[in-house]
């Protein structure tokens, strides 16, 4: 029988933080606590309904080398991997190889922690202050000033000039001597109105 899709998206779902350790000598890896991967077991296929059985193939001085089987005969699941552990104790050593080798057909298998061994949850706290700064908001500019409808334009003045028989050389000549300025465009609004007069009366022709 074949693992409903349904089931295989709760193995999926990610370990809770705390099961997720850096590996002790291999900092580059991470490590899943076994009793978070038995617990997801139960979670989701029940309390006895599955059985771990394991031998050992190989002792060389402290270091123990078991195969282990993991059936869950109800969806016709048949498991195995190997594990090792060094533990100077013998009986931990066993036991540590066993839990060793059900966390890899866990998550070969089964994909629990899947998310870890694909290197997307390393189990390491981020320290608050080695978090990189957010980067900056870009300032914005200022909005420029728009010409309103009471705002005096360029076109206003040079009708206005037009109108009053200003010719442009004689009207630059009249912002150049009342403004010190080059052309009417570099006028503020009260300095329009004023050119804006000066052309309406008539003024400064000679």
């Amino acid at each position: 029988m074949k693992i409903p899709e349904e089931i295989r998206k709760k193995l999926r779902e990610p370990l809770p933080s705390e099961a997720v350790s850096p590996h002790p000598t291999k900092t580059y890896l991470s490590t899943i606590k076994a009793i978070y991967v038995t617990e997801r077991i139960n979670d989701v296929f029940g309390l006895g309904s599955w059985t771990l059985k394991s031998e050992m193939i190989e002792r060389i001085e402290k270091f123990v080398v078991v195969k282990a089987v993991l059936e869950i005969p109800d969806y016709g699941f048949y498991g195995e991997a190997y594990g090792g552990n060094d533990n100077i104790d013998i009986g931990d050593a066993y036991k540590g190889a066993t839990t060793d080798a059900l966390t890899k057909i866990a998550g070969q298998q089964l994909e629990i922690g899947i998310d870890v061994f694909k290197g997307l949850s390393t189990g390491k706290k981020t320290n608050p202050k080695q978090q990189p700064k957010p980067a900056p908001k870009p300032v914005e500019s200022p909005p420029q000033p728009s010409e309103g409808k009471s705002d005096i334009t360029l076109k206003m003045l040079a009708d206005k000039a037009s109108e009053k028989g200003y010719d442009p050389t004689l009207a630059k000549a009249i912002v150049a001597r009342l403004f010190h300025a080059g052309e009417a465009k570099d006028l503020n609004q009260e300095q329009r109105k004023e050119l804006l007069e000066v052309f309406d009366k008539g003024e400064h022709k000679e």
